[in-house]
C-alpha cells in the first residue's frame, strides 16, 4: 500500500484541530523533546521534575524544561493502540525525541519492585505494530538507549537491560508464556514498548523507554507493588536519568 491509500494521517487530524479550535494555530505545537507517561502519578512526578505546567489547550500535556531545553510531558492511556495514537499525534505536533516513562511487570526472579528496566528490545504480542510493518521484535533508538545507560551510570542508579514482552491483553499474561520468554532473555512485560519503537522507526523519530518494576510475575502468584514506597522511590530515581538525557545535546 502507498501513502495515498490511507484515509487520513496524523498531520491531517492536527490540521483539523487547528482549523476548529479557538486557539491560534501556532499554539497547538509541542517541543521536539517529550516524555510520554502513563497515568496521573507519572504525569505529576514528571511535571514536577521538569517544572512543567499544564497546557491550557490540552490537560494531558504539560510544558516545562530540562535545563534550558523545552520538554513536554504527554500523558497517554495504557496499551499499544492508545499510546500509538498519542505518539503519532505528538510527532505530528513537532516531537522528534521521545522517552516513554512508565512501569512494567517483572518476569525475572531477581528483578524486584522498584528496580529500573532499560529495554534494549521488545517482543511484540500486540496488534498495532503489524500495521506499521513491524515484526515480532522491535528495538528502541540506540542513541537514546546509550544516553540513558550513561545517565544511569553517572548517577550510580541500578538498572537492568533486556527485552520486554509487550502485550495488550493484560488479563491473558500466562505463566507458561512468561517463563518461555524469560528463557529467551525477556526480563519484563509491558503494554506499549514494541508499538512505540515500531512507530518511531516508521516515522524516523527517536523513541526509547525507561520502566520501573511495579509488580512481580516470576513466581506462582502475582505480587503487585504499584503503591509500594520502593516502587515510587524507583520511579523518582529513574526520572533523574530521563531529565539528564532530555537536557543534553541529542543529535
Amino acid at each position: 500500500m502507498t501513502r495515498d491509500d490511507w484515509f487520513f494521517e496524523p498531520h491531517d487530524f492536527i490540521r483539523y484541530l487547528r482549523a476548529t479550535r479557538p486557539e491560534p494555530p501556532n499554539r497547538l505545537r509541542l517541543p521536539s523533546r517529550i516524555v510520554l507517561v502513563f497515568g496521573a502519578y507519572f504525569q505529576r512526578v514528571c511535571s514536577t521534575a521538569l517544572r512543567a505546567r499544564r497546557a491550557d489547550w490540552n490537560s494531558s500535556i504539560s510544558l516545562g524544561y530540562a535545563g534550558r531545553r523545552s520538554v513536554a510531558v504527554v500523558r497517554s492511556t495504557i496499551g499499544a493502540p492508545a499510546s500509538a495514537i498519542d505518539l503519532e499525534e505528538s510527532i505530528a505536533l513537532g516531537a522528534q525525541t521521545i522517552i516513554a516513562f512508565g512501569s512494567c511487570g517483572s518476569v525475572s526472579k531477581d528483578l524486584p519492585i522498584g528496580l529500573t528496566v532499560l529495554p534494549t528490545a521488545a517482543y511484540s504480542d500486540e496488534g498495532t505494530s503489524k500495521h506499521y510493518g513491524g515484526s515480532r521484535w522491535a528495538r528502541p533508538d540506540p542513541e537514546l538507549v546509550r544516553r540513558l545507560r550513561g545517565a544511569c551510570h553517572r548517577r550510580s542508579l541500578p538498572v537492568r537491560e533486556g527485552t520486554v514482552w509487550t502485550i495488550d491483553a493484560v488479563y491473558r499474561e500466562s505463566r507458561s508464556r512468561a517463563r518461555a520468554l524469560a528463557q529467551r532473555g525477556v526480563v519484563g512485560v509491558d503494554m506499549e514498548a514494541s508499538a512505540l519503537y515500531t512507530i518511531g522507526r516508521f516515522r524516523r523519530t527517536r523513541v526509547a523507554s525507561r520502566l520501573a518494576v511495579s509488580d512481580e510475575l516470576a513466581g506462582d502468584a502475582w505480587y503487585p507493588g504499584f503503591t509500594h514506597p520502593t516502587f515510587r522511590q524507583g520511579v523518582r530515581a529513574s526520572l533523574q536519568a530521563v531529565v539528564d538525557v532530555m537536557s543534553g545535546g541529542i543529535p
